[in-house]
């Protein structure tokens, strides 16, 4: 297996909805339920912020 075969716009898009997927459905659930405004929504969104 070569890394040609990685390396295409179909798995570029999948990596992404896999990877933004989770962290918008955290952002959301976070501003919509103010758990941001508590330590622990703090520092997950902190979190999110340095990993992507």
């Amino acid at each position: 297996m070569t890394k040609d075969r990685f390396l295409t716009v179909q798995w570029n898009n999948l990596i992404s909805l896999g990877l933004g997927i989770p962290a918008l459905i955290y952002v959301v659930y976070a501003f919509s339920n103010s758990f941001w405004s508590g330590k622990g929504g703090l520092i997950g969104l902190s979190v999110i912020g340095v990993v992507y």
